[in-house]
């Protein structure tokens, strides 16, 4: 007989809510990954660590899980009550973090994220990222990418891809690739004829770039506008430079 968990108090659960906050992903070296199509699409090669289920979608979603994982079923209120989606579909997996390494700086084509902050505009270049054919991903500061709003706007592209968290020191020092560096006054982004290796920056919303970052750049790039617009969203901006950069 299934056993449904119903106490907010239950260990199980205290584990899964310690999850959404960025001390406990440190702590626990997991995060979520919310809803039926971003657990579908895991990759076979994550490791996951548990599923969380609602009662009522058991039947339902019983066919994502993976044997051998851990799969705890809870009360429908309760599970509501855990989870951050306003309509959730009924399934959390427990991830585990990738595995560390310097992949980044083998790496031909690098995106790199200075202080994004917005989790919105952090997934959105994670998930444009996938779909465009880079493979690794640096933040330096910023959000963090494994936060389950990133994840979720990411549509499990987190997963998808090698992201490394550094800080600026590490970024700018021993290695050689042309960085482009995208700011509002710069070379016309259309204009530009991408080196072999390189390494493309957006910098977080309010401030740009850092100033060691700006000062590795090569050279600085921006989107042509029109209209009276200054600039756009950090995803969008990046979205479009990703494409035109990809294909020269």
């Amino acid at each position: 007989m299934m056993q449904i968990i119903n106490s907010i108090h239950n260990p199980h659960v205290q584990a899964l809510r310690a999850l959404y906050e960025r001390k406990g992903r440190r702590e626990a070296g997991c995060f979520v990954a919310e809803g039926v199509n971003i657990v579908k699409d895991i990759p076979a090669t994550a490791t996951l660590h548990a599923y969380y289920v609602a009662e009522s979608r058991y039947g339902e979603v019983s066919f994502l899980l993976r044997e051998g994982v851990g799969v705890y079923v809870l009360a429908d209120a309760l599970f509501e009550r855990v989870v951050e989606t306003v309509s959730p579909s009924g399934v959390v997996a427990v991830v585990e973090y990738p595995k560390a390494s310097d992949a980044w700086k083998k790496a031909e084509r690098l995106l790199v994220l200075d202080g994004v902050a917005d989790p919105g505009n952090v997934g959105t270049i994670l998930r444009t990222a996938c779909a465009a054919g880079f493979s690794d991903v640096v933040l330096l500061g910023g959000a963090d990418p494994f936060s389950p709003k990133v994840v979720r706007a990411s549509m499990g592209g987190v997963m998808r891809l090698r992201v490394h968290c550094l800080c600026a020191e590490e970024f700018t020092a021993g290695w050689e690739r042309t960085v482009y560096l995208l700011d509002m006054a710069g070379e016309n982004l259309f204009s530009v004829v991408p080196a072999e290796r390189y390494a493309l920056v957006v910098g977080s919303e309010a401030k740009g770039a850092c100033d060691l970052v700006r000062a590795r750049a090569n050279e600085i790039i921006s989107i042509p506008m029109q209209s009276g617009m200054e600039s756009l969203n950090a995803g969008v901006a990046m979205a479009i430079a990703m494409y035109v950069l990809t294909n020269k």
